[in-house]
């Protein structure tokens, strides 16, 4: 890619992050399994994580994978969600190498669908275990455009897009759920200005961005995983920090925050958001950008 060669490789932040409960496994143990979801666009190849133990009813949270990507390349989201008391569907599109978001937002419903039939199921793993009230959309790169095209319509709680590239204002403007977009500054595929101006044309009361020092747009791939081993050399600049240890951390800090704050109403998360130890991560150089709308009213 020609713009490679504008790619300079900045000093890595001075400090690493220190580990806190929402960027460590939580307490449940991840089971999973996969199934196969069917619609007009075709068959999509999906996983779902859920937590081993049960007892309650969880949110429910479907995640689209990237332009030419799969459900193989963002477990590492499954994983740690579903160590949190989420349950999780992942899917692959039917042709994933298709520019256009529409089989990603068909997605989306469908597999908030599946999980309410499965939770309905005697038979199923998940029998009463999904909370389908309650729920989110995610995704990475063309699935994070899609989860806010999908966002515009869509009755959900949460939508946490990482790395979109710029959709259409009319889509932002429409969107009133409570959004977290994750950006990374060495991120050369979608660029971190791409977040910066959806997050300005969020219609949403409830809104934030965050654009982590050092990563980049791979490293929203499972660690060690093709596209983020290849990708940081072919296609993307060059990250200076550790995927998972450094990167991902961050990453899963502030969605599993934003997701136990609006989905499961534990204000005890704000200072994470909101307040002192966001700011810490700014201070400190961790995050270059964090901006937010606080919320009108408390959830």
């Amino acid at each position: 890619m020609t713009f490679l060669a504008a790619c300079q490789r900045p000093e890595p932040p001075p400090v690493t992050p220190d580990p806190t409960e929402l960027d460590e496994p939580g307490v449940f143990t991840v089971a999973k399994f996969n199934t196969r979801m069917e619609n007009d666009y075709g068959g999509y190849p999906t996983t779902i994580y859920y937590p081993q133990e049960g007892g309650a009813a969880f949110p429910a949270v479907v995640f689209s994978p990237g332009l030419a990507s799969n459900k193989g390349l963002n477990r590492w989201v499954g994983d740690h969600l579903a160590s949190h008391g989420y349950v999780v569907l992942i899917f692959t599109a039917p042709f994933p190498v298709l520019l256009q978001t529409h089989q990603q937002e068909a997605g989306f419903g469908l597999g908030f669908e599946r999980l309410e039939l499965l939770n309905d199921d005697p038979e199923s793993p998940l029998y009463g275990m999904v909370d389908p009230q309650t729920r989110a959309i995610m995704g990475h790169s063309l699935g994070a455009m899609a989860s806010l095209r999908a966002g515009a319509y869509m009755d959900v709680d949460a939508i946490v897009p990482l790395a979109p590239y710029v959709i259409e204002a009319e889509a932002l403007q429409a969107i009133t759920a409570p959004t977290q977009i994750q950006a990374a500054t060495q991120d050369c595929i979608t660029f971190p200005s791409s977040s910066i101006s959806n997050y300005q044309l969020l219609g949403s009361a409830q809104k934030q961005v965050i654009t982590i020092n050092g990563g980049n747009h791979v490293s929203f791939n499972d660690a060690d995983s093709v596209a983020e081993i290849v990708g940081g050399s072919l296609f993307d600049c060059p990250s200076v920090i550790d995927t998972y240890d450094h990167h991902q951390r961050l990453s899963r800090r502030y969605f599993t925050a934003w997701l136990n704050y609006f989905l499961k109403q534990q204000q005890q998360y704000e200072p994470y958001l909101y307040g002192t130890l966001a700011q810490q991560d700014l201070a400190s150089q961790l995050l270059t950008e964090w901006q937010f709308e606080m919320p009108a009213v408390q959830p």
